[in-house]
C-alpha cells in the first residue's frame, strides 16, 4: 500500500507546483495591474507582507509564476522567488511583530516553505524540465 501511494508522489508533487505557481501568479497581477484587489475579510487585518513590496516585484512574480507553472528552470525559479518572500517578511512583516499571524506574514512564510521544498525537491512530473531531460537522454543515448 506504501508503495502504491509513494508512486504518485511526483505527480502530487507536480500538482502543488502549478497550484502554487498560480496563485502566487495573482499577487504579480495585483502588483502590476491592480487586479484581484484584497478581500473584505482581510481588510481590517494586518496587510499580507507581499503587499508592502515595490510594484515592480509583480513582474518578478509573474514571471516566477509562470516559470513554475510550466516546470521551466524550476529550482532557480524557486530559489529566486524564495528570496523574494524571505525580503518580503523581513521588509514588510517581521518590523511588525514577532508572530506572523499578527504581522501578516503566513502566507509569506507558507510560499516560501513551499518553494523551498520545490527548489530541493525539484519540480515533479510533468514538468518542461522533465521533457528536455528527456530528450537529451535520448540524443546521447
Amino acid at each position: 500500500m506504501r508503495r502504491a501511494i509513494s508512486s504518485w508522489e511526483p505527480y502530487t508533487r507536480g500538482l502543488l507546483r502549478m497550484i502554487l505557481a498560480f496563485t502566487f501568479s495573482l499577487h504579480g497581477y495585483r502588483h502590476l495591474f491592480g487586479l484581484f484587489h484584497v478581500a473584505g475579510g482581510r481588510r481590517a487585518a494586518v496587510p499580507m507582507a507581499l503587499d508592502g513590496l515595490p510594484a515592480v516585484f509583480g513582474s518578478l512574480e509573474i514571471v516566477g509564476g509562470f516559470l513554475l507553472f510550466v516546470g521551466l528552470f524550476t529550482r532557480p525559479a524557486a530559489v529566486i522567488l524564495c528570496t523574494e518572500l524571505l525580503v518580503a517578511y523581513l521588509y514588510s512583516a517581521a518590523p511588525l511583530g514577532l508572530w506572523p499571524i499578527r504581522n501578516g506574514g503566513n502566507e509569506v512564510l507558507l510560499y516560501f516553505l513551499a518553494f523551498l521544498y520545490l527548489a530541493n525537491a525539484g519540480g515533479g512530473a510533468l514538468t518542461m524540465d522533465g521533457l528536455f531531460e528527456k530528450r537529451r537522454a535520448k540524443v546521447t543515448a
